[in-house]
């Protein structure tokens, strides 16, 4: 019997929009959904010359079949009007395995993702380097960057992403790309932050299934 395949899907809102996506994902029984707040970047001079360059998002996102997930995504881009420009984006990526979620069975699959034309490139630094990150890749032609600060239960507990330490004093930020520039923003990051040096940073770079309101908004 073959197993179903899961997908993530994220939203990047403005901050005002993110209990009403959540409240509206519960209509339509997504088996739990979370929020998650975060900022987001604007590319623009004048704005930054106001210190208006940084605007408050929340990230939401929810994990279902990826059928499933790609219909309630869509249906979720049309009711927010997420495809004009700086209402949000939306995107999905496949996963690998899906345990302890309540709703679903515990699965995992090897089964071949068809690739989109964007992919997400998240890198993982400590805190303060976030600003640096999204500059870095705005200079190798992306357009912004998401920003999410992490968060433990205490300082003395931390966790690992390949042998990186994520702890609450560590950010993270997420670049949404077109494939064809994904390597040079990567590789501007690696420079500008000095990845290879221990305790420096992580990148690692997801393929992107279906996306919204990306190619629109960067018209």
């Amino acid at each position: 019997m073959t197993m179903p395949a899961y997908s993530i899907v994220y939203f990047v809102v403005n901050h005002d929009t993110g209990a009403d996506l959540i409240a509206e994902l519960h209509h339509v029984d997504v088996p739990g959904a979370t929020a998650m707040a975060a900022r987001g970047s604007v590319n623009s001079r004048l704005l930054s010359l106001l210190c208006l360059d940084e605007v408050r998002k929340e990230i939401v996102f929810f994990i279902d079949e990826t059928e499933r997930a790609g219909r309630i995504m869509r249906e979720m881009v049309e009711r927010f009007k997420l495809a004009k420009k700086h209402r949000g984006i939306a995107f999905s990526v496949p996963l690998a395995g899906v345990f302890g979620a309540r709703k679903m069975k515990d699965v995992s699959h090897e089964e071949e993702v068809s690739e989109g034309m964007w992919q997400v490139i998240y890198t993982v630094v400590n805190k303060g380097d976030a600003k640096s990150v999204v500059d870095a890749a705005n200079a190798a032609g992306a357009r912004g960057g998401t920003i999410l600060h992490g968060r433990g239960s205490s300082v003395h507990n931390e966790t690992t992403i390949f042998d990186f330490p994520i702890e609450p004093e560590k950010e993270m930020v997420f670049v949404l790309a077109p494939k064809e520039k994904t390597d040079d923003i990567v590789a501007s990051i690696h420079q500008a932050l000095r990845i290879d040096e221990p305790g420096r940073g992580i990148i690692f770079v997801m393929n992107v299934t279906e996306a919204h309101g990306l190619a629109e908004q960067n018209a």
